[in-house]
């Protein structure tokens, strides 16, 4: 099954290598709006994005990339071209169950109203010209694409569109197919791309048919500085113009702020285009610029939302870690909704604090084999302190999308547990000493260690025999109070003499017991 893959990006280099490309055919196909692409941000990147095609701008460059796309997404973009024109994209991509996604999308080219002019005259009558009105020439194309993984790292997508264009009264309707794949490389971040565009008959305007403006591409993308950067290039081939190259580039600020720069060889106009993007929650703009020479600057905006998005869950299996004696590590389980389309992850462990500070991070490619642990080291391999640390779990998926788990918070141990108790002050006769009220109130502390499991303290009476038993479980409460009754039933004797004794057992096997506090036991 994996031959399939390897033989469409043969097909796609064998396309295009079927005739000469080249200047002559310039100007010879029809629907060229379909060589405008569609979104802000492939337009910012030079449109080198046949290896990139990670979001609805995909449905314009390779119809294998809806496949990297992990959440449900929809964007409406708008061009301001030159002399008035404007193309404006609807688009939408729906991932499916089983791995793959539907990607649909509708663009419409318009121009400003053209005067209608016709020639008169003839035989003894001079020529001339009469105005009729306007008319406004449009054109619009809708798709529907499907893409999924094929195996060995290899996505495929194909494409349907339906076209039409508009000339005052004249009309013409066509349709195309566009096929596409892309490669996951075992190079951690690299992607290879290809595709062949606008495969169709002739569009016919009445007795004359003009063929579509077919474009293969390939070229390849690369993700680094743990996804931050990325790097595209690419190399297109049309059927009605010369080659074009193709490079871009675009920074991840924080998954906040987006500048991109793109630069397009194809011997015709200024090379150079800008953009940016900014992302908030679900939501994202993207803008760009594009200059034409002469003809002067183009504009592009797009807005997309994302719904339905991969998640990335973190879960404390053991949150209590040791470093006493051999140890007893932390154990962190991840887990993902799609964790066969997973790059790398990794999880931080950080320290509290303004800011925080980040202890240590495990990190692997794929999916975690296994649960992850944590020791109580450092990267360096020192120990750290006792007390509260958080992790975070980050999930990078094919395609560039990042996720972040909600923290889960780890208590450190780093000494074996010593328990105290007192009387509380308020329980304390303050007229003799050694009298407490009952109701009597205890406060329990622990000197050292922590990850108290459970607690107990049993009250003993003048005999030495426990008289009533307190317990619990988890962390040491503020205060435990004793209402004077006994395990039995039986009631405390006034002014008799007790005695109150703290036990503490820890998640490590670990117990402690502190010393005993003598009070003598009297009505308030």
């Amino acid at each position: 099954m994996r031959a399939a893959p390897a033989q469409m990006l043969a097909l796609c280099c064998a396309a295009a290598s079927l005739r000469a490309f080249g200047l002559s055919d310039t100007g010879t196909t029809a629907a060229d709006f379909l060589k405008l692409g569609s979104g802000a941000r492939s337009e910012a990147m030079g449109e080198a994005y046949v290896a990139v095609s990670d979001d609805t701008d995909a449905l314009s460059y390779n119809p294998a990339g809806p496949a990297q796309d992990l959440a449900g997404e929809l964007s409406a973009t708008h061009s301001a071209w030159f002399e008035g024109l404007s193309y404006d994209t609807l688009a939408a991509l729906i991932p499916d169950s089983r791995g793959g996604a539907w990607g649909a999308g509708f663009s419409y080219l318009s121009t400003p109203p053209i005067p209608r002019t016709f020639l008169t005259g003839g035989g003894s009558q001079p020529y001339g010209y009469v105005q009729d009105g306007t008319f406004s020439p449009y054109d619009m194309v809708a798709s529907l694409d499907y893409a999924h993984p094929l195996g060995g790292g290899f996505l495929g997508g194909a494409g349907f569109k339906l076209i039409n264009e508009s000339l005052d009264t004249q009309g013409a309707f066509d349709f195309a197919a566009d096929l596409g794949t892309l490669w996951q490389a075992p190079v951690p971040g690299l992607t290879l791309g290809a595709s062949m565009q606008n495969l169709g008959p002739p569009m016919r305007f009445g007795a004359s048919a003009a063929p579509l403006p077919f474009v293969a591409r390939g070229g390849a993308a690369y993700r680094t500085a743990g996804g931050a950067l990325l790097f595209s290039a690419e190399g297109d081939l049309p059927y009605d113009a010369a080659p074009a190259a193709e490079a871009g580039a675009e920074w991840n600020v924080a998954d906040r702020f987006f500048p991109r720069v793109g630069w397009r060889y194809d011997g015709q106009f200024n090379p150079w285009s800008l953009g940016f993007g900014l992302r908030y929650g679900d939501w994202g703009l993207d803008l760009s610029a594009v200059p034409y020479g002469p003809l002067g600057l183009t504009y592009r905006g797009t807005l997309g939302w994302t719904f339905g998005g991969p998640g990335a869950v973190l879960e404390a299996l053991t949150a209590d870690l040791s470093t006493v004696g051999t140890g007893s590590p932390a154990e962190l389980e991840v887990r993902m909704s799609a964790p066969y389309r997973v790059d790398t992850w990794a999880v931080s462990i950080f320290k509290p604090g303004h800011p925080a500070d980040l202890v240590r991070t495990l990190s692997g490619f794929g999916p975690p084999k296994g649960p992850v642990a944590w020791d109580g080291r450092d990267a360096a391999g020192g120990t750290e302190p006792a007390g509260t640390y958080w992790a975070v779990a980050s999930v990078r998926y094919q395609g560039g999308r990042r996720i972040h788990s909600r923290y889960a918070r780890l208590t450190l141990v780093d000494a074996p547990p010593e328990a105290a108790l007192a009387l509380d002050p308020s329980s304390v006769d303050p007229y003799a000493r050694a009298d407490a009220y009952v109701p009597t109130e205890f406060r329990p502390s622990l000197l050292s260690g922590g990850a108290v499991r459970s607690w107990s303290l049993v009250i003993l009476d003048g005999s030495g025999r426990p008289f009533r038993t307190l317990t619990g479980t988890g962390p040491l409460p503020a205060s435990v109070v004793w209402d004077g009754s006994g395990d039995g039933g039986g009631e405390f004797i006034s002014a008799s003499r007790y005695a109150a004794r703290l036990s503490v057992a820890d998640a490590f096997g670990d117990s402690a017991v502190s010393r005993a506090v003598a009070f003598t036991a009297v009505f308030r």
